[in-house]
């Protein structure tokens, strides 16, 4: 209706042409089908949960705690998992159909690929791939520009970004860039290459040891196929910051670990999204990400979020309000986020107790003589020196 009803006039020479109604739909490059394209595949998202809900259609699940995960919209891309059963792939081809005849909007079946699990026969797996009229792939190539499966060599999965980088240096002539050319060059466009990748898997250092020297032949004007001359300062020096002497690069190293913590921090504030209740369930189903263990036989992802929990561990503080939330000991609830160590043998007698024990409730301050019988002097006086805030009604990790 939005492309049937509308009509357009034209101004030519002064003079006012029109009205003129368009008969070929949209054209590329429209700013109108996004937004179709949303409402048509809310469309697909429905049919794919009144299928789910009737049950002649079930999703796949990491482990039986898990939430069952029917289908995954990215942009106009989509993941749709069933069990590997014929019922359910000509329910799924039906459902295909149906979206297919209602907007009008046709699935590229030779874009489309099915993975299967191990466990499925190959009898089976020939049989469902004829049904939905799809090829049958082994997972190895790459979605969204990320490797769907990791092997062992992690290096040689992921020296794509090494090759992106080289093709960026090898295509710029360091002789025609100013320093400062090559400075906004390095900042904004090098190092912007692997942001995504490392933003979801730990990359091998050595990796990015390599990306790192290939940045500072680069820097000092050897790049492209002359990549032989003097360094006048290594890299280790260059990302120091100006304040301090450097150049501002980035440590790939440190940004990698930087950005895996990040994921990890929304996995630990955002509970209720989809991704974290998969990850809750399978690594640490009574727990938080901070205290997770690695568990048997992770994910590389898995892997990768986990090894950062240390500097996210070491950047949380506890923001206090009821406090019985908050352990007395090991947790980072005084002041600026010190903590009361469990070494001291005293204060293991305090590990049952909780911050909530040393408030007055009713008034809502700390229970001084209670604190000063049981702290030394000075951790006393930083617990008095912590904030109670009164619109602050639960704990929370920040």
């Amino acid at each position: 209706m939005c492309v049937e009803t509308v009509d357009y006039s034209l101004i030519l020479k002064k003079e006012m042409v029109g009205p003129i109604i368009p008969g070929r739909g949209l054209r590329q490059g429209d700013p109108l089908p996004p937004y179709l394209f949303i409402l048509c595949a809310e469309g697909l998202s429905a049919l794919i949960r009144n299928a789910v809900t009737r049950g002649v259609l079930q999703g796949v699940r990491v482990c039986r705690a898990a939430p069952r995960v029917s289908h995954l919209l990215f942009a106009d891309d989509c993941f749709l998992f069933f069990q590997a059963e014929e019922s359910q792939a000509i329910m799924m081809k039906q459902i295909l159909t149906q979206y297919e005849e209602t907007p009008g909007q046709a699935i590229s079946l030779p874009k489309s690929e099915i993975f299967y699990s191990r466990n499925v026969q190959e009898p089976l797996q020939q049989h469902i791939t004829n049904i939905l009229g799809v090829r049958a792939v082994l997972g190895t190539g790459k979605y969204l520009s990320l490797p769907s499966m990791v092997g062992r060599s992690k290096k040689a999965t992921f020296n794509f970004i090494k090759d992106r980088v080289w093709q960026k240096i090898s295509s710029w002539s360091s002789k025609c860039l100013s320093k400062a050319g090559r400075e906004v060059m390095i900042k904004s466009v090098l190092q912007a290459i692997p942001s995504y990748a490392i933003s979801i898997f730990r990359l091998p250092n050595s990796l990015l040891d390599e990306i790192e020297k290939m940045m500072n032949a680069f820097w000092w004007g050897h790049g492209g196929a002359r990549n032989k001359g003097l360094h006048w300062l290594s890299w280790e020096k260059l990302f120091v910051h100006k304040n301090h002497r450097g150049m501002g690069f980035k440590d790939l190293v440190a940004f990698n670990v930087a950005m895996l913590g990040k994921q990890g921090w929304q996995l630990q504030i955002n509970e209720d999204s989809l991704v974290s209740r998969i990850f809750k369930a399978r690594y640490y189903p009574n727990g938080t990400y901070l205290n997770a263990k690695l568990g048997h036989n992770p994910s590389f992802v898995w892997q990768s979020i986990f090894s950062a929990k240390v500097v996210v561990r070491q950047g949380a503080r506890w923001k206090i309000g009821s406090g019985y939330n908050i352990p007395i000991v090991s947790e980072p609830w005084i002041g600026v986020g010190s903590s009361i160590t469990s070494v001291d043998p005293d204060m293991l007698a305090l590990q049952p107790y909780t911050v909530g024990h040393l408030i007055n409730r009713d008034e809502r301050i700390w229970n001084e003589p209670l604190i000063r019988q049981i702290f030394a002097n000075e951790t006393t006086q930083n617990i008095l020196n912590t904030p109670l805030h009164q619109q602050v009604q639960r704990d929370k990790l920040v």
